[in-house]
């Protein structure tokens, strides 16, 4: 009103604004409560800095200052009060005209974003970095400095020393370059050579089961397979044993595994021992005869038939498969199995084979004779073992291990290799362990690791990983060795995805402009104008008939239904390739092993990852029980284990046989309360801070990692937006995240719960900028084996082919309703035939004759 007052009110600033606010009184206790937060809101919007532009009011950008928050990270104001420098560098950025469509602006300069739509969800970019730290609280840790190697070959014995025969010692020297024992070698192998033992003192009279635990990287799997190696081979000397009757006598020995893969690594192990030359003492070859095989799920189960039909000694398998033999395969003959080794046995109980290892148990103890009444009463008795000897190898002893060995062996003599008790049976290099002793003795990692632990937010963890991995390829010397990486994920999808990520990141062409036929939405719009000139057809003179009239749309959209084709068998070409080589580390081979990937994709995978000199491995943890990987220099734990065992076995891929080797474990800051159960176990573990690992991303001569890591994190993302099947993987590989994340224990639900993630910045770990309520379940698909849902060319589910709830619904509708009559409907009125109201009849009369 003309001559009223006017009242200017302005929003205190500073530190004191909160103290000198007056609180409301009065109304209901809610309306006081947000009429405190508008006002705290006003204050903070105040004290922003002004660098908005001239045409915009300050209470215009407060209010449009909510809008760019994204759904998957702070802010993307927050960005500009880290330093000084990337103000200057972000103004220059939006000024840019030859900026991607997709690189929005981290400056305040650039202004508010809004929202872009593609691939049928809004998409909106974040900053990684917030001032807002989260406050993670400290947790005591063991720190143990690098000591000597303890799963190292020991220099006080020879293999010839323990009682091995001296032409197999010689051949392992040549072919193996093993020429010492290791701890648990010295321990045990004296032990399963039993009676036949010829050097030493307290040889055993009869032989017995054994139970054997010693950490990953120590030789197990030579500890069991030397032994019976060395009494076949002496077995030969038998002269009522001739060629003919070895080869009929059927399977000797059987060793079961958890994993095709494993299986696959004992049977090249047990090929290259038996592979001996001819003897230097009599000059002929002592272990031809010895005949080994493998029975495992994915191989044809007729050509397996076909090698048992034909005779088998040693038998490498997997529970699955080999109770199939047992119970289908006449021609398998195990009536003189005489060794039964359970290799990985925690591994196989936790994957769920309890039932068929006792299947297994039940079949062979109703099968297995006497040795003396198969051999006809020759001397092998005094070679081989007179009943079946039955040898459980794990790594861990848990209860259930505990429970196996009560119901399968028979009084088992327990061989450890950190404890030193005499045995109470005379038997020498032996550890016999109290039940009160083996908890403290569950997990153990050989001295020489060095396990390392980084606590990054969620949002960082991506590129967290890649300066992780390009520094240790960057940062070697000419002369060093190039390092062999594992990275540990938690599901088959994660791996998938940054398999394909940091393989194929960077090599998209970053402007392009096209139709996008599968959603509908455009990559690039360039029209300034803002006409939306997408959907019109080019104009046509009208002498053109309408016949000859050819819509440019459908050419154009013909062309890119063409071009998108092409990229999906160049993509699946891809994938069946062992190894890729990406633009983010150049010269890195990168490989893939999960357990749906098809048999045959699995085994050369793992033995091309054996050959090379160095690359990067995502696997699952199908490669953290019994793979010997040789040479890993490094272990990633991108995801943590669901199970403390995994953390021993993961890690166990280093530092193996005396090697150095260094263990990185990743970790929330929500998820810190993780380390004081690996303290309770004895487990050491290091901090190195995120800045600490970033650092490494920084330009030479420049302390600025900011700018770069959010470089690689908006490749990542175009990466993402490139296809839609990229869109796809990357959506499913969340989705896998957060259901793997949720089967944890439930004695580690206090530190692993679903509840504790920000689910916002967990898609932003996978490059994606929408919401998590907007990113679409992916739906299961029965496929075959080695396909992955999601990556298929003719079954990829698209917006473009795919109905809405909506749709269906108004298509049933639309239907016509079919009513059921009767025929010879009549209303009570109508006159009509009596017969034609009756019903059927229960029963027909029978005709008479």
């Amino acid at each position: 009103m003309d001559g009223g007052l006017v009242l200017n009110f302005a929003a205190p600033t500073g530190d004191s604004a909160l103290t000198r606010m007056a609180k409301p009184k009065g109304g209901r206790w809610k309306d006081r409560v947000k009429v405190v937060k508008s006002v705290k809101r006003r204050i903070v919007v105040a004290g922003r800095p002004q660098s908005y532009s001239a045409s915009t009011t300050p209470s215009e950008h407060s209010a449009a200052g909510p809008s760019t928050h994204s759904a998957t990270g702070p802010s993307t104001h927050s960005f500009a009060h880290d330093s000084s420098s990337s103000n200057d560098r972000s103004h220059s950025r939006s000024n840019n005209n030859d900026m991607d469509y997709d690189d929005y602006s981290y400056s305040e300069s650039a202004g508010p974003k809004e929202a872009k739509m593609m691939h049928g969800k809004s998409q909106v970019q974040s900053s990684i970095f917030s001032p807002d730290t989260e406050i993670v609280p400290k947790v005591k840790t063991i720190h143990r400095p690098v000591g000597k190697p303890s799963n190292a070959p020991l220099n006080t014995s020879t293999f010839t020393g323990i009682g091995l025969d001296q032409d197999l010692a010689k051949h392992m020297e040549t072919k193996l370059r093993v020429t010492m024992p290791t701890t648990i070698q010295q321990k045990a192998i004296p032990v399963l050579l039993g009676p036949t033992r010829k050097v030493g003192d307290d040889i055993p009279k009869a032989d017995t089961d054994v139970i054997i635990q010693a950490e990953t990287g120590s030789g197990k799997t030579l500890t069991y397979l030397l032994p019976i190696i060395n009494r076949l081979i002496e077995s030969e000397s038998s002269p009522a044993l001739d060629l003919e009757s070895k080869r009929s006598i059927g399977t000797l020995a059987i060793i079961m595994t958890p994993t095709r893969e494993l299986a696959k690594q004992i049977l090249q192990v047990l090929e290259t021992l038996l592979s001996m030359p001819a003897s230097s003492i009599t000059g002929k070859k002592r272990s031809h005869w010895i005949v080994p095989g493998i029975v495992i799920g994915g191989d044809k189960k007729k050509s397996e038939k076909a090698r048992l039909r034909k005779g088998v000694n040693i038998l490498v398998g997997t529970p699955g498969r080999l109770l199939d033999h047992l119970q289908n395969t006449k021609s398998f003959e195990v009536q003189s199995l005489r060794w039964l080794v359970l290799d990985e046995a925690d591994r196989l109980l936790e994957l769920g084979f309890e039932e068929s290892m006792t299947a297994i148990l039940k079949i062979l103890d109703a099968r297995v004779k006497i040795a003396a009444s198969v051999t006809s009463g020759n001397d092998t008795t005094k070679v081989w073992p007179q009943k079946r000897q039955t040898v459980l190898c794990s790594a861990t002893l848990s209860d259930e291990v505990q429970r196996l060995a009560g119901t399968s062996l028979v009084d088992p003599i327990y061989i450890s290799a950190k404890k030193e008790v005499a045995n109470a049976n005379g038997i020498p290099d032996s550890a016999v362990l109290a039940p009160e002793e083996k908890q403290a003795q569950q997990f153990s990692t050989p001295e020489q690791l060095k396990q390392l632990y980084v606590i990054a937010q969620a949002k960082l963890r991506l590129v967290t990983l890649t300066a992780l991995l390009k520094s240790a390829f960057a940062g070697k010397d000419m002369n060093a060795k190039a390092p062999k990486m594992v990275v540990f994920l938690s599901s088959c999808d994660s791996v998938d995805f940054h398999h394909g990520l940091f393989s194929n990141a960077g090599k998209e062409t970053k402007r392009e402009s096209t139709h996008d036929q599968y959603f509908g939405q455009s990559f690039e719009n360039d029209n300034e104008n803002g006409d939306d000139d997408e959907n019109k057809e080019d104009e046509i003179p009208d002498f053109v008939s309408a016949s000859n009239r050819i819509s440019t749309k459908a050419i154009t959209d013909e062309m890119y239904k063409a071009k998108r084709e092409t990229e999906r068998a160049n993509a699946k070409k891809a994938r069946a390739q062992l190894f890729l080589k990406g633009a983010i580390m150049p010269d890195v081979p990168l490989f893939r092993l999960h357990g749906n990937l098809a048999q045959a994709l699995r085994t050369d995978t793992y033995f091309e990852f054996c050959k090379a000199t160095s690359g990067i491995l995502f696997a699952t943890d199908v490669a953290a029980r019994g793979l010997d990987l040789p040479d890993v220099s490094h272990i990633i734990q991108y995801d943590p284990p669901s199970d403390l065992k995994d953390y021993v076995h993961r890690v166990g891929r280093t530092a193996r046989l005396g090697r150095d080797g260094e263990a990185m474990l990743f970790l929330l800051p929500s998820e810190v309360k993780y380390l004081e159960l690996l303290t309770a176990q004895g487990l050491p573990n290091e901090e190195v801070s995120v800045t600490t690992i970033l650092k490494r991303l920084a330009p030479p001569k420049s302390t600025d990692y900011q700018q770069p890591a959010t470089d690689i994190q908006n490749s990542f993302e175009r990466y993402n937006l490139h296809t839609p099947e990229n869109m796809a993987i990357a959506r499913g590989a969340f989705w896998a995240f957060v259901k793997s994340y949720a089967t944890h224990p439930s004695s580690e639900k206090h530190v692993f719960h679903i509840k504790n993630l920000h689910l916002g910045h967990i898609a932003k770990s996978f490059g994606l900028r929408e919401a998590p309520s907007d990113i679409p379940q992916p739906k299961k698909k029965k496929t075959g084996a080695g396909h992955r849902p999601g990556k298929g060319g003719e079954e990829d589910e698209t917006r473009a082919n795919r109905k809405s709830q909506k749709e269906r619904e108004k298509e049933e509708r639309a239907k016509p309703k079919i009513v059921l009559k009767r025929k010879n409907d009549v209303s009570e009125f109508a006159v009509g035939d009596y017969k034609s109201l009756v019903g059927p009849m229960l029963k027909r009369k029978k005709k008479t004759k």
